[in-house]
C-alpha cells in the first residue's frame, strides 16, 4: 500500500498472495511469461484516454475525506500532510511492507483557518483489513461526521474487457439490513442528478468491488448518508471501445478519532467470513461481508447451493491436488445421485415418443368434430389417458432439477479466489475463458451435446424435428458459452460425458414391453398402439 502525503490518500494497493493457498496473485493483464502485479487502484497508465479531471480523481480520491464545505475540502485534498511512522522513505509516499503491525499518522495543521486533521492508519500486511481513524477539528471544535471516499473503481485493473461472466466495478452497500448493488451505468443515467446517487436508509457498510475484489468500509456504528459518484470514459481494448465508469462511494464516518475498519481484498466466502467475524467483534455488532458477493439473478437459489458445492470441490481439490480434477469428480458424484431421475426421465420420454403418432392422430380427428358429437368425449378420454401415461413433463423435470446446480457451479467459481488463475492441462485460469483464438472446451461441450441429443429419447417422433433440436440447441449453447469460465465448461463437458454413459446404459436396460409395442406392424410379436390400448382396457375391466 502506498500513501501520498498530498491529501493523505492511497495511490496504490497491491495484493501479492492468496492468503488461503499462498499462491501468487497477479493481474489478468499478464501471462505466464510476463506476470503483472494485482493493482486494485486505477492509475493513469491503466487508462490513457482519461480527461485531466479524471486523472486527478485517480490520484486524489481513495481514502480522501470530504466535509461538504468546498473551501475546506480543497484545503484537505491539496495540502501536504506530515507523515510519522515506520517505512517513511523521505519522499511523498510511504511504502508499507510485511512485518509487524504498523501505525502511520498523517497530520495537517492550517494556522489561518484553525483546521487540524489527524489520520491514523493501523496496518497489518498479513491481513486484508486496516483501521483508519480520522479526527478533524476547526477552531478547536470537533466536527461530528465526515465522508470517506472509497474507489474509484476498485478491482483488477488489467481486465481487458468485461463480459457477461465478469462484473465491472460497482457500488455495494448493506442498506436497512439488505445488500444492494449500484452499477456505474445506472448511476450515470440517473435522471435527477446524473452521475450521482444518494442512498437513503441506515447503512451498515459500503464500498466498491468487481468480480473478485472489493474495498469495503465498516464504520464503528451504523450511519446515515451514502453517495455514489460516477464519471464515464471509453476504454480502448486493441481498437475495441468499451464504455466504462469511474465509480466512487462517499460514506459518512465519525470524525472524532473512532476507527473505521476497511477491508481491501478478495470477495472469497472463507476470507469474508473470517473478516466478518473479526470486524464484528471490534465494532460490537454482527457483520456479514458476504453481501459484497453479487450472485446475480436467482441469487436465492444459487447462494444456498454455491457454498456447499464450493466446500465439496475444495475438499476434493485437497485430495487430488487439482481444482480441474476436483470439478470432474464432483460432476460424476452429482450425476450419479441424479441417475434414478434420469432413468425415470428416459422411460417417460420413450412413452411420450411411442404415443406421439396416436396423439397426433387424435388431434386430427378432433379438429373437425362438433362439441355435441358423442365420439368427441371418447377421443378426449383416450387423449387424457395417453397424456397421463406418457407425460412429457416427466422427462423435463429431472433436467430442470439439475439446472440450479449449473448456475450454482458458476457462482461457486465466481466467489472463490482459489479458482482464479488455477491451471489445469492447457487451461491457465479456470475462472476465465481460454486465452486462445480457438476455445477448445466450448467446441467439445457443443459436440458432446449433439451426440447426447441423438441418443436421448425425445417426446416428438418427427425425425426432422429431432435433428433440428439436436443441432440448434448445442449451437445456441456454443454461442453463449464461448467466453464462459473454463471451470464451468469442464463441469458441463464432464456432465455430457457422464450423461452419455448413463444414457447408453439406460437404453440397453429399458428395452421393455413398451419398446416391443412400438415395433413396426408385421414383425413377430408386434402390437399396434391401438391394440395395446385395447388390451389394457380389457385388463382394467
Amino acid at each position: 500500500m502506498k500513501l501520498d502525503s498530498r491529501g493523505a490518500v492511497a495511490t496504490s494497493w497491491i495484493i501479492n498472495k492468496n492468503k488461503i493457498t499462498g499462491r501468487e496473485l497477479r493481474s489478468v493483464a499478464g501471462d505466464k511469461n510476463n506476470h503483472k502485479q494485482l493493482q486494485l487502484i486505477p492509475s493513469e497508465q491503466d487508462e490513457p484516454n482519461l480527461s485531466e479531471s479524471q486523472r486527478q480523481d485517480l490520484h486524489s480520491t481513495t481514502l480522501r475525506i470530504s466535509t461538504g464545505d468546498a473551501s475546506l475540502d480543497t484545503l484537505l485534498s491539496s495540502r501536504n500532510y506530515q507523515i510519522d511512522g515506520v517505512g517513511v522513505d523521505g519522499g511523498d509516499t510511504v511504502d508499507l511492507i510485511s512485518g509487524p503491525k504498523k501505525i502511520i499518522t498523517m497530520t495537517l495543521r492550517d494556522e489561518a483557518t484553525g483546521v487540524e486533521v489527524v489520520k491514523s492508519f493501523s496496518f497489518d500486511a498479513d491481513s486484508y483489513s486496516i483501521d483508519l481513524s480520522t479526527k478533524l477539528t476547526r477552531g478547536g471544535q470537533s466536527m461530528p461526521t465526515i465522508k470517506l471516499a472509497l474507489g474509484p473503481s476498485i478491482g483488477d485493473q488489467g481486465v481487458p474487457r468485461y463480459t457477461f461472466y465478469s462484473i465491472a466495478p460497482s457500488g455495494v452497500a448493506v442498506v436497512d439490513g439488505k445488500a444492494q448493488f449500484f452499477p456505474g451505468k445506472s448511476i450515470h443515467d440517473t435522471k435527477e442528478h446524473p452521475d450521482q446517487q444518494s442512498v437513503n436508509g441506515t447503512i451498515d457498510w459500503a464500498g466498491i468491488g468487481d468480480t473478485y475484489f472489493a474495498m469495503l468500509a465498516i464504520p464503528p456504528k451504523m450511519t446515515q448518508g451514502l453517495e455514489f459518484h460516477t464519471s464515464r470514459y471509453e476504454h480502448d481494448d486493441g481498437g475495441k471501445k468499451e464504455e466504462r465508469f469511474l465509480i466512487t462511494s462517499l460514506l459518512a464516518v465519525p470524525a472524532d478519532g473512532s476507527p473505521t475498519r476497511i477491508y481491501v481484498g478478495p470477495k472469497d466466502i472463507y476470507l469474508l467470513d473470517a473478516a466478518s467475524q473479526e470486524i464484528g467483534q471490534s465494532v460490537g455488532r454482527q457483520i456479514d461481508l458476504n453481501g459484497a458477493i453479487n450472485y446475480g439473478w436467482l441469487s436465492s437459489i444459487k447462494r444456498p447451493l454455491a457454498i456447499p458445492i464450493l466446500k465439496s470441490i475444495e475438499y476434493l481439490s485437497k485430495w487430488t491436488g487439482s481444482y480441474g480434477v476436483a470439478i470432474m469428480l464432483f460432476t460424476i458424484i452429482i450425476y450419479s445421485i441424479f441417475f434414478p431421475l434420469k432413468w425415470r426421465s428416459t422411460k417417460a420420454m420413450k412413452k411420450a415418443q411411442k404415443h406421439a403418432p396416436r396423439m397426433k392422430e387424435l388431434q386430427e380427428k378432433m379438429k373437425g368434430m362438433k362439441q355435441t358429437d358423442p365420439r368427441l368425449r371418447e377421443l378426449q378420454m383416450e387423449q387424457l389417458r395417453l397424456m397421463k401415461e406418457a407425460n412429457p413433463l416427466g422427462g423435463c423435470l429431472p433436467m430442470l432439477i439439475q439446472m440450479p446446480f449449473l448456475f450454482a457451479i458458476y457462482a461457486a467459481i465466481s466467489v472463490s479466489i482459489n479458482f482464479r488463475q488455477a491451471s489445469f492441462l492447457w487451461i491457465p485460469d479456470l475462472s476465465a475463458a481460454e486465452p486462445y483464438t480457438i476455445h477448445i472446451l466450448p467446441l467439445l461441450m457443443a459436440a458432446s451435446m449433439v451426440v447426447l441429443q441423438f441418443i436421448t429419447p425425445q417426446p416428438s417422433a418427427d425425425p426432422l424435428q429431432r435433428k433440428m433440436m439436436a443441432v440448434m440447441l448445442p449451437a445456441f449453447m456454443l454461442y453463449i458459452m464461448w467466453s464462459a469460465p473454463s471451470g464451468l465448461l469442464i463441469y458441463w463437458l464432464m456432465a455430457n460425458l457422464v450423461g452419455f454413459g448413463q444414457q447408453m446404459l439406460i437404453n440397453r436396460f429399458t428395452k421393455s414391453e413398451d419398446d416391443e409395442e412400438s415395433q413396426p406392424p408385421g414383425k413377430k410379436g408386434a402390437r399396434s398402439p391401438r391394440a395395446s390400448l385395447d388390451r389394457r382396457k380389457a385388463a382394467a375391466a
